[in-house]
């Protein structure tokens, strides 16, 4: 048995996160995948955010055609709330294959630009290539991506391929609650890039009457946001401001509004006094 090294690794970030780094991802061989990593007592490393594969060079000997293909699947509950997602699964699936990888200026493959959406590959379930990795197990709980790896195709080891995910964005609306006398109500935020509408009148399902600020274009989602909005009251002597820091939008309670003629994802975020 010949000396092992790494073959190749494959990194997901994802922009949500504080580290961008994914989180809870596992990679499942499928198709001839398992044969062939046992036939060659290859070793298969993950860590919830990268998989990694080493083998010796002999396994590479008349590798000429063989792809090898992982299912992505992912345990993290905020995954699909805070992922800006192209797929609409689960009848649609990411497609990542190495073939495509385009090289950026670090010298790594992109498999996936996320954070620019400048390419991305959606593929449905019935797509013959996705459908011929798909068992029982697999179309009842469907991965969110596929992972191709042809050997033939792969640049001088170790083989270094990112993944960027990008954070979803919503449009984010605060609603106030309870006596908000104060005149002109306005979000303002400190960094000068995002904008808020002006506050509108709404009501709960039970009637409570309430005030609703929405922002004017979408915000993305973070883990550890760093928007600053504070809720100020527009005087003649100068802004008063009656909530120094907001809070900010979490991955969760998304809800759906008619924004601009079209149905929008909305985060709500409530503030009581």
């Amino acid at each position: 048995m010949g000396r092992y090294f790494p073959l190749l690794r494959v990194d997901v970030g994802h922009a949500f996160f504080a580290d961008a780094r994914c989180r809870g991802l596992r990679f499942v061989p499928v198709g001839a995948t398992p044969e062939w990593l046992h036939r060659h007592d290859a070793v298969v490393r993950e860590d919830g955010s990268a998989l990694a594969l080493y083998c010796t060079g002999e396994a590479l000997a008349g590798a000429a055609g063989t792809v090898l293909a992982w299912h992505v699947h992912c345990s993290d509950e905020d995954f699909l709330h805070c992922t800006e997602q192209p797929a609409l699964w689960p009848r649609e699936l990411l497609c990542f294959d190495t073939g495509d990888a385009r090289q950026d200026g670090a010298g790594a493959w992109c498999l996936h630009a996320g954070e620019s959406a400048a390419w991305t590959e959606v593929r449905p379930l019935t797509w013959p290539v996705v459908a011929q990795t798909l068992d029982g197990a697999a179309r009842r709980m469907p991965p969110l991506a596929l992972l191709r790896v042809p050997l033939a195709g792969l640049p001088p080891a170790p083989a270094y391929y990112r993944i960027r995910l990008a954070a979803r964005a919503t449009w984010w609306k605060y609603c106030l609650h309870g006596d908000w006398p104060e005149p002109q109500l306005q979000v303002i935020d400190l960094a000068s890039q995002a904008a808020f509408g002006p506050p509108e009148p709404e009501r709960l399902d039970g009637g409570a009457p309430m005030l609703a600020i929405r922002s004017q274009a979408p915000i993305a989602l973070a883990q550890r946001s760093a928007c600053c909005f504070q809720l100020r009251s527009r005087q003649r002597g100068g802004d008063k401001v009656l909530v120094k820091r907001l809070p900010v939008a979490a991955a969760r309670w998304l809800s759906r509004e008619r924004i601009d003629g079209a149905s929008r994802l909305v985060s709500e975020i409530h503030v009581h006094r």
